[in-house]
């Protein structure tokens, strides 16, 4: 698709005009939000808390207190993790 004098505007012409016959079903890989990620995380805390932090906050002071809490009793640590996830 070759752009013409008018730059994008005559792109989206171009592809308004029927160029592109691809289905719209409102989503993308753009629209992958947080959400999702935040589910993502949940379900790796509950298996492996300090992972789920890990993913959330990366390796500071809340990844080693989350380490301490599961050595000390895997409940804590999951308490600890699901409430860094939601904190944000």
């Amino acid at each position: 698709m070759a752009v013409r004098d008018g730059g994008a505007e005559a792109v989206l012409k171009e592809h308004d005009a029927g160029g592109c016959d691809l289905p719209d079903y409102g989503y993308s890989s753009k629209n992958i939000g947080e959400d999702e990620m935040d589910i993502l995380r949940i379900i790796a805390a509950v298996i492996l808390p300090p992972l789920g932090v890990f993913l959330q906050v990366g390796v500071g002071k809340h990844f080693w207190i989350n380490i301490i809490l599961t050595l000390l009793g895997y409940i804590p640590g999951i308490i600890h993790a699901v409430w860094v996830i939601a904190r944000k």
